[in-house]
């Protein structure tokens, strides 16, 4: 609508300040008062040049110019723009849509003054508002003094952090360079003592193959032969071992007979020695014939085992004959024992030892039997020349088998240092220990060299000297970790189950950091988050927050979002842009 010439002058210039003296239109931003100035036929051109209309249709609450440059302190162009000069604070400026709109909108206007003409007050707040953020600047400018100081320190530790790396560098290099050398040294010189054993151990198994051709079959024949000696001779030292512990038990000790006391003295002595004799006795006089044929049945059959290797039947039959050894001087013992027994005093009617006197003679008579055909045996079996094949065999096979149990028992016997099986050990073991000496140096230089000549450690290095350093924030429910260029974590605090967040990747916009590939969600995407900074002296993870199903973004305080001391142009560019905003700062009229 159009109004009269005083309510136009109202509308133009009420409550509007002065420039140099002169009044400035009613919500114009100063900076553009040279352009509302009538001309010499007064009009006003609207900004975009689009038209000219009467400077009297200037803030008329009409809007006539397309860009809306007409009406700076009314509503009535959707697209206009109305100042705010908030003295005692910052200057802002206002969309046209919001002014009079009943609305105070202090966060653009504190001083109340877009509501020039509403149905509500909206009393100037700008000193108290001003005075906050002068007192929030001056916190964030010694936030960003200390952030700027701890940068610098953090800059000067990650240069020298990186001289001190380079040289350490260079000498892992240099030492894995020589360990490489080494290396092929020890490689060559365990393979060369590798195939040697090779050889002897080829030349071994065909002169042990030829061995087996010619000796297995009459050794293993010899074994069955001392064998089912033992079968016999052990029943044998059962029998006598059993006729003299009853003399021992049912002896009459009254009668103090010094032949039975002299028997019953040393045969206790041996016993006791060897109590497992008088068990076996037992067992051999409790198992009836059918059983005992199926035990030693049973044992032969085990003893087939040893029969496919010449090596093991040279084993057993070493074995049978120490054993077969020990049962006839048990025997010729214990024999000795019963026909002391004969010389016992016949006026003392003990029949124990009368009855061992006469189950000694019977005894006797079957082992004259059993024994004679046992000889018969061997000589049908020709056991002499087994025992000769046999003891051919022995020193041959001794000689060469088996390889690895020869080389242990001369390691534990203090062998010789020449024996090619504790070169070969000797030659592996520090191929080995080389080998690991390599490994451990090609991954510290493969992580040095990752970390000074491809990390992004920022633009300075300042990331270098808190590389993998970890901060940590309870939210309650949840515990937050972020460790610096490395991994990021949420970890329950109920049951300190962890989630992995992902893993740096890259810095994003503003040097943010972002940690990806993550735990998958459950029916959702792989974790996530962007850790964002802000300039401080302190670097401490202050928040986080889930925006987006398993996509977390956290606020860090640091050196890392604060700049470093400039110095020139740079500076007084600042200042003067400052100093520009002050100048916006007057008193209305």
């Amino acid at each position: 609508m159009r109004v009269g010439l005083v309510s136009q002058l109202v509308f133009l210039y009420a409550q509007a300040g002065l420039i140099q003296g002169k009044p400035v239109l009613r919500g114009l931003d100063p900076r553009l008062a040279s352009r509302y100035e009538p001309s010499s036929d007064n009009m006003f051109a609207c900004l975009d040049g689009s038209q000219r209309i009467p400077f009297g249709r200037v803030n008329d609450d009409y809007c006539d110019c397309a860009d809306g440059s007409d009406e700076p302190g009314t509503s009535a162009c959707p697209n206009g723009t109305f100042f705010c000069a908030n003295a005692g604070h910052v200057p802002g400026t206002l969309s046209a849509s919001r002014v009079n709109d009943g609305v105070c909108d202090y966060d653009v206007c504190c001083d109340g003054s877009d509501e020039w003409d509403s149905l509500i007050k909206c009393p100037n707040k700008c000193a108290e508002i001003g005075a906050k953020r002068r007192d929030d600047e001056e916190k964030l400018a010694q936030a960003n003094d200390a952030g700027m100081r701890k940068l610098q320190e953090l800059v000067a530790q990650g240069r020298e952090l990186r001289r001190t790396k380079s040289a350490e560098l260079e000498h892992k290099r240099a030492e894995l360079a020589k360990t490489e050398q080494e290396y092929s040294v020890a490689e060559a010189h365990k393979n060369e003592l590798e195939q040697i054993q090779r050889d002897h151990e080829t030349h071994n198994a065909n002169t042990m193959q030829q061995l087996t051709t010619e000796y297995l079959e009459p050794v293993v024949q010899y074994r069955k032969e001392l064998a089912a000696q033992l079968h016999i001779l052990r029943a044998h030292r059962d029998t006598l071992i059993r006729l003299l512990k009853a003399v021992r038990d049912g002896h009459n000790v009254e009668f103090n007979d010094e032949a039975v006391a002299k028997v019953v003295h040393e045969y206790g002595e041996y016993a006791e020695a060897l109590p497992y004799m008088e068990e076996a006795a037992q067992a051999y006089v409790d198992e009836d014939s059918k059983a005992r044929k199926e035990r030693e049945l049973q044992m032969d059959r085990d003893s087939e085992e040893d029969d496919a290797s010449l090596v093991l039947c040279v084993g057993a039959v070493d074995i049978a004959e120490n054993e077969l050894r020990t049962v006839n001087d048990d025997i010729s013992v214990l024999l000795g024992w019963m026909r002391d027994l004969e010389g016992y005093n016949r006026n003392y009617h003990d029949l124990a030892v009368k009855g061992a006197v006469v189950a000694l003679a019977d005894f006797e008579t079957a082992r004259e039997r059993e024994m004679s055909d046992v000889s018969s045996r061997h000589e049908a079996a020709n056991i002499g020349e087994l025992k000769s094949k046999y003891e051919e065999a022995k020193p041959l096979v001794d000689a060469i088998a088996p390889a690895d149990e020869s080389a242990l028992n001369s390691e534990e016997e203090n062998a010789d240092t020449d024996d090619l099986e504790k070169q070969v050990a000797d030659a592996r073991s520090q191929f080995w220990d080389i080998q690991n000496e390599k490994t451990r140096l090609t991954n510290e230089v493969s992580n040095l060299r990752e970390l000074l000549e491809e990390k992004d450690l920022g633009p300075h290095d300042e990331f270098l000297s808190l590389y993998k350093q970890c901060y940590s924030l309870d939210t309650g429910e949840y515990t937050y970790e972020v460790c610096l260029l490395d991994r990021a974590a949420q970890i329950e605090n109920k049951n300190n189950a962890r989630q992995n967040l992902g893993t740096f990747t890259e810095f994003g916009q503003n040097r943010e950091l972002n940690y990806r590939n993550g735990a998958k969600c459950w029916n959702g995407p792989e974790r996530s988050i962007t850790v964002a900074f802000e300039c401080a002296g302190v670097v401490e993870l202050v928040e986080v927050k889930e925006p987006e199903k398993c996509e977390y973004r956290a606020v860090m305080t640091g050196p890392f979002a604060c700049q470093l001391p400039v110095s020139g142009s740079e500076v007084v560019d600042g200042e003067a842009e400052e100093h520009t905003v002050k100048e916006h700062v007057h008193d209305e009229l």
